[in-house]
């Protein structure tokens, strides 16, 4: 393949990137507000109803990234998984019982969370298959996603404001149709035959994959400790106007991509592993700042170191730990994505039990502590690491 088609083909999996990302950005920031506000239930069932489908999906994205591995077509199981998030929004949009969004949520919208894991292992199955450069096509990847979360809350919020959450879930339910036509008539398949592998064949991964996946999963923590508890400090605690932290998330979300992108070109020069210390790094200078930020122009400025910490830190991670079991790459694809789950699982839960015995300030601290355990993490992978490089 010319260098010239492998550019158009990489090109379409971006796009299919930027689709699937919008469908899950259009439903996802909307649920909590939607089960409060669209349900009248309780708001503990929000937390309830967020960590019933965390771990079911956790268990289904694993279970589905080893069937890509023993043979499965990661493309067939692409489509099963946007189908059932089809399902799932069809659903939310035509009830009104609680019940039955859990119900749904458990089965339908946890495999419906698999489509991303299944999407990078196509992607990369393609990659491997026609040599492109898998850091820049994953940062390329990454960043099409964050582009599709910096466009898809504000709709989301915009549609259910001006019309109902059912207008909402019907858009998400139609970018992921459109997904799902795309990889079946635009994207092609990788041409890698994988032979079906018995569970002796497939290598297992060593004790130091593991911690580079907490360290995936207590860098995204952080990220969430913040970002969970920015709208209600600076609006209760400071007193900025209710706008701020749109414009804030906003700032950070344009100036994080352009980062991710040149993130592929800092690994070239260094290496994976030390792209993340120094994200790491810059998220220790940035939670700090914003800890003794009181002004406004703080906060905006800051944001520039925000950006450095996060688009690194999206921008490789997924390539590191791909590498790690480059022939299980829809194991680690799915560890990957489901690390970054528990960390925003972890995140949300912690920022609330911060702030009931402090305040929404300190999310701030035990942000840098996430930071710091997984830099030690990080450290212990890059010591426990076996020779080869691989886990």
């Amino acid at each position: 393949m010319s260098e010239t088609s492998k550019q158009r083909v990489s090109f379409r999996f971006y796009l299919l990137s930027a689709f699937a990302g919008l469908a899950s950005s259009l439903i996802y920031p909307l649920m909590s507000l939607f089960l409060v506000d669209g349900l009248g239930t309780e708001p503990m069932m929000i937390g309830v109803y967020t960590v019933s489908v965390t771990l079911s999906g956790l268990i289904i994205s694993q279970w589905l990234g080893n069937k890509a591995d023993r043979g499965s077509n990661p493309r067939q199981l692409f489509s099963i998984a946007i189908c059932s998030f089809m399902v799932a929004v069809f659903i939310y949009a035509n009830t009104e019982t609680f019940f039955l969004v859990w119900l749904t949520g458990i089965v339908f919208m946890a495999l419906g969370n698999s489509a991303t894991p299944q999407m990078l292992t196509l992607g990369r199955q393609w990659a491997n298959a026609n040599r492109v450069d898998t850091t820049v096509f994953n940062a390329r990847v990454r960043a099409a996603i964050s582009f599709a979360w910096m466009t898809g809350p504000p709709l989301a919020f915009a549609l259910a404001s001006a019309f109902s959450y059912q207008t909402s879930f019907y858009a998400a339910g139609a970018c992921a149709l459109i997904a799902l036509l795309y990889l079946r008539f635009g994207v092609p398949d990788s041409n890698q035959q994988q032979a079906v592998k018995t569970s002796q064949e497939i290598a297992h991964p060593h004790f130091s994959f593991w911690l580079l996946a907490a360290a995936m999963a207590a860098g995204m923590a952080a990220n969430l400790m913040y970002s969970s508890s920015l709208p209600l400090y600076v609006s209760r605690e400071l007193g900025f106007a209710t706008h701020w932290p749109g414009v804030f998330m906003g700032l950070v979300a344009c100036l994080e991509i352009p980062v991710m992108l040149f993130s592929a070109n800092l690994a070239r020069r260094i290496s994976k592993e030390w792209v993340l210390i120094m994200a790491f790094i810059f998220a220790l200078i940035f939670y700090l700042g914003i800890f003794n930020a009181t002004q406004i122009w703080h906060f905006i400025a800051l944001q520039t170191i925000n950006a450095l910490f996060y688009g690194l830190f999206a921008g490789v991670g997924l390539t590191l730990m791909q590498e790690q079991i480059p022939e299980r790459i829809g194991f680690t694809s799915a560890s990957y994505s489901n690390s970054l789950k528990i960390g925003m699982m972890m995140g949300t839960s912690l920022t609330g039990l911060i702030a009931q015995f402090s305040s929404f300030q300190y999310a701030s601290i035990g942000a840098m502590i996430a930071i710091i355990i997984a830099l030690l993490a990080l450290i212990g992978f890059m010591r426990f690491q076996p020779q080869d490089g691989h886990c």
